[in-house]
């Protein structure tokens, strides 16, 4: 019983390790910015094939949301705000 017990646990220390390590591995998708089409607040198309850092050079001196990615409008750019 007692060796059983020692498996299991050898087990779960391998397991929960591995599994550490593997969640701090940087993804390949990450190190990579990833292409969009942009529209503004009238829904027209503003740049094509574009990632966010180039959208939001077209921002500055704006306030607020100042584009939004076609495939998913929760990616947005925002102008610079200074005082």
């Amino acid at each position: 019983m007692k060796k059983i017990k020692l498996l299991f646990a050898v087990f779960a220390a391998v397991a929960g390790t591995s599994g550490a390590i593997a969640s701090n591995l940087p993804s390949s998708s990450s190190s990579q910015e990833v292409l969009h089409n942009w529209i503004n607040w009238d829904d027209e198309l503003v740049l094509v094939n574009a990632t966010q850092s180039q959208a939001q050079t077209l921002c500055s001196g704006q306030m607020n949301i100042c584009l939004r990615a076609q495939d998913n409008t929760s990616i947005f750019t925002v102008g610079d705000v200074t005082f």
